[in-house]
């Protein structure tokens, strides 16, 4: 273990973007695009939350999808790297500002990237047409905050350089905005799938982007491997969600096809038997928020080589 700290150490010291130096500004609420949707905002976890939502699932309206852009301040006028943050909260809570969000963006941030949490739609109705819906408005959303962050010339994007992360219901997003056929969609360089699945290994086909995964063999949410979501023996039966979505494809699997394909990927299965693995049942962060973010780090820099 000293070696390898050592080793990750004197790696960090030769990559670039692997060192906080600069302070950071943060654009909030910024609205970067309009559509019809249920909401999209609903804290997790929150008591009271989700018998809140469910009279908002009659009818849609539209909706401002904005989010948070944190800079680095006095970083100088070259090119800066893009990460995109998505929340989780499966497709029907969550929000840009979840502490575990803001704090990575504010972090990669200080390494001189642009990094944005984005807010996108939520809620969906209890049929298998409306969650697959829910999943394609989160994509579409993605897709809209990428469009105007790559339009705001003074955000000094380097277009060559994009990434993307999220966790749960956002790593689902991510792997989807970065592994898509059409040509001309930004191409992303690496992504974070951070307890993140899809719905077929397929489409690690159609991208080249380099994919860093952490999730537990033990999450009581997603499969690990090829299975179900929320069929663990953590619940004291089995939901019938075969009737809303298909099998799925953790982060097992989508490192084992990633492999088979060539791509760079890295694997981190977790011993702790739980779904978001950078957040305590106490709400502070947990060592492993600070693993995911180094790692993160390291994992995005070598793209820069």
């Amino acid at each position: 273990m000293p070696f390898l700290m050592s080793a990750l150490v004197s790696l960090l010291a030769v990559l670039p973007f692997t060192t906080p130096q600069y302070a950071v500004e943060v654009e909030r609420d910024v609205v970067y695009a309009q559509a019809e949707g249920y909401w999209t905002h609903a804290p997790v976890g929150e008591k009271g939350t989700v018998r809140r939502l469910l009279p908002e699932l009659r009818h849609t309206r539209l909706l401002d999808l904005n989010l948070d852009i944190y800079k680095p301040a006095d970083a100088g006028d070259g090119p800066r790297p893009l990460l995109l943050m998505m929340h989780g909260g499966s497709f029907f809570v969550g929000y840009k500002e979840e502490k575990g969000q803001a704090a990575w963006c504010e972090y990669f941030a200080s390494l001189g990237y642009v990094a944005v949490s984005i807010n996108y739609r939520l809620g969906f109705q209890p049929t298998r047409k409306d969650l697959l819906a829910a999943e394609m408005r989160a994509l579409e959303d993605a897709d809209a905050a990428m469009d105007y962050l790559l339009a705001r010339d003074d955000l000094r994007i380097d277009r060559s350089h994009l990434f993307a992360a999220g966790t749960s219901a956002g790593a689902m997003t991510a792997l989807r905005l970065a592994f898509r056929p059409e040509q001309d969609r930004p191409q992303f360089r690496a992504i974070a799938n951070l307890w993140g699945s899809v719905h077929d290994l397929d489409v690690l086909e159609q991208g080249n982007a380099a994919i860093l995964s952490f999730q537990s063999p033990d999450d009581p949410v997603m499969p690990y491997g090829r299975g179900y979501p929320f069929q663990t023996a953590q619940f004291h039966f089995q939901l019938p969600v075969w009737l809303f979505t298909d099998e799925m494809f953790g982060t097992l699997a989508v490192h084992e096809r990633a492999t088979a394909l060539g791509l760079r990927t890295e694997h981190h299965p977790c011993t702790e038997p739980r779904h978001r693995l950078h957040i305590g049942d106490d709400g502070d962060f947990t060592p492993r928020f600070y693993e995911i973010r180094d790692r993160m780090a390291a994992f995005f820099a070598e793209e820069f080589r």
